[in-house]
């Protein structure tokens, strides 16, 4: 099996998703961006910060101005984006590739990896290769901040933007595998409305996503 996927992504869709909300990314408000308001609540003060999917670079650039002593780091497989993003956000610092191939950042480089809408369109056969490259550049006693779908349970459903080939989706709880290694913590979960983008605590599990923030820690679980 290919990275049907992969390729498509860096081949086109990461253009047009670019293209299909770029009237939201050009309007972004950091204010109503709950990941910058994690940053501000547990007040972190984090020196690296990579954020994969990181699209134009708008968070970035906001946790930038709320930690000025940081670096920020954005991979991105639209080059339309990045070409937005470093007209406008000079002080992010891009590279037009996908989460599989870390291959430019060292070992243990990171005090924060971001990782906002991308497990869930990872072709399965590259998904704990792309966990691997995460868990990689990732310090210990680093976060990861993870933002994607809510599900109840394992969903696979047809990803209706991509026309040239059979795409799908996977709906499940990323931060599950994290968990389950003993080497990562549960910190924060929140789950909200896709539509509303509210808290939400009904049964529309559909319609849900959560932001998760877990902590490295790889010597705490052995006593």
């Amino acid at each position: 099996m290919d990275n049907n996927q992969k390729n498509s992504f860096l081949s086109y869709e990461a253009n047009a998703w670019f293209e299909r909300n770029f009237e939201v990314i050009s309007n972004y408000n950091p204010d109503d961006d709950r990941v910058v308001d994690l940053f501000k609540k547990y007040n972190f003060d984090k020196q690296s910060i990579l954020e994969i999917g990181s699209s134009a670079g708008y968070r970035l650039n906001a946790l930038k101005n709320l930690i000025p002593n940081t670096n920020v780091y954005g991979i991105e497989p639209s080059q339309k984006a990045i070409e937005y993003g470093e007209n406008n956000y000079k002080e992010v610092n891009f590279t037009h590739g996908t989460a599989d191939n870390l291959s430019m950042y060292e070992d243990a480089s990171f005090d924060v990896v971001i990782v906002g809408f991308v497990f869930y369109v990872i072709d399965r056969n590259i998904l704990f290769k792309v966990i691997s490259e995460v868990d990689r550049v990732l310090k210990n006693n680093g976060v990861i901040i993870i933002i994607d779908f809510f599900s109840d349970a394992s969903l696979k459903n047809s990803y209706h933007h991509i026309d040239e080939f059979q795409a799908y989706s996977y709906k499940q709880n990323y931060d599950d595998i994290f968990i389950s290694s003993k080497l990562y913590y549960l910190l924060d979960k929140s789950t909200y409305s896709h539509k509303s983008k509210d808290l939400d605590a009904s049964n529309d599990y559909s319609d849900n996503y959560s932001i998760t923030l877990l902590k490295k820690d790889i010597n705490s679980s052995y006593k």
